[in-house]
């Protein structure tokens, strides 16, 4: 017959199994059931595939809690969507641990409404980030992002979590990017632009074929070769002219050295002759109105080859006059 179990030593099999759980919890644990953390939730409107419950929330890499839990919608106790939000957002509830924030040196402040409130206008939001490349596992970064718009979507004082706002990851930002250029190429008309460049390709293609076009460029060739001939010709024309026109210039002063001369000369007898003649006698008279006009014959040649010296082309388009004033 089979010995019979003491329920004594069942009862204390079972409190003895229930003494090591329970420790074990403990030490496994690090204290965290008798811990309460600070609960805060997140809409993200990205994909969380490879975000689990459990997964790291840090701060610039440094870990100061967990995902709590993930849903597909609100409970009515975490709140309620607010009006114009359409597009699909998943709760995260984040566990953030106080004890741990002051065991890495941090005051907990931050955790606070007021220090809360100061950080999200400064620009605090929740981003997804890789953990591994290799596992594809998610976590969600805590970080400033100044000038990043207010992303809610929760109506406020409807549920009993705070909200952090979020921004989506680089690839999702790029992502927007795209569908927004996909967008605008879909509203452009395709077809009539492809018509309106046959279109106009055609039409250059008609003007460069016409008859009349190459006509014109035919025309225009031999109006150049004509226009290039003649300005040739006048080139050599002025050429020849240059030519001529210093000896001309050169000749007439000699000349007028040479009138100068013979006037100054004939100015020298005029007055031997007057030095004989009475002063009053109609001889000196007239004597004394040649000398004069000698004089101003001998200054008006003097100066009429100073100024083709310096103007030798004067000689073909005359003497400039300026234009009356009046």
């Amino acid at each position: 017959m089979a010995k019979r179990v003491s329920p004594t030593a069942i009862g204390v099999f079972v409190i003895a199994s229930l003494a090591i759980l329970m420790g074990a919890v403990i030490v496994v644990g690090s204290g965290r059931l008798f811990r309460k953390p600070v609960r805060f939730i997140c809409m993200f409107q990205g994909d969380l595939n490879g975000l689990k419950v459990g997964a790291p929330v840090k701060v610039r890499g440094v870990q100061i809690g967990s995902v709590a839990s993930i849903r597909l919608q609100l409970t009515p106790m975490e709140g309620q969507l607010r009006q114009g939000v359409n597009e699909l957002r998943l709760p995260v509830i984040l566990d953030i641990d106080r004890s741990q924030i002051t065991a890495l040196g941090g005051t907990g402040a931050a955790l606070g409404q007021k220090g809360f409130n100061d950080l999200i206008r400064r620009g605090l939001r929740a981003q997804l980030q890789t953990e591994s490349l290799l596992t594809g596992l998610l976590y969600i970064d805590l970080d400033l992002h100044p000038g990043a718009r207010l992303n809610y979507a929760i109506q406020p004082g409807t549920g009993q979590y705070r909200e952090i706002p979020t921004v989506p990851t680089q690839l999702e930002a790029v992502q927007a990017q795209a569908n927004k250029a996909l967008a605008r190429l879909e509203t452009i008309d395709v077809q009539g632009l492809v018509v309106s460049i046959t279109t106009a390709a055609n039409a250059i293609n008609g003007v460069a074929s016409s008859p009349a076009l190459k006509s014109t460029l035919a025309s225009l060739q031999d109006t150049t070769a004509n226009l290039n001939r003649t300005i040739i010709s006048v080139r050599g024309t002025i050429d020849r002219l240059n030519s001529k026109i210093d000896p001309l210039v050169a000749g007439l002063q000699n000349n007028s050295n040479e009138v100068n001369a013979t006037l100054q000369q004939t100015r020298a007898m005029m007055l031997d002759l007057q030095a004989t003649l009475d002063p009053d006698s109609p001889l000196a008279v007239h004597l004394n109105q040649a000398l004069e006009q000698l004089t101003d014959t001998t200054r008006s040649v003097g100066v009429l080859a100073d100024y083709l010296q310096q103007n030798p082309s004067a000689l073909i388009r005359g003497r400039y006059v300026p234009n009356d004033p009046k």
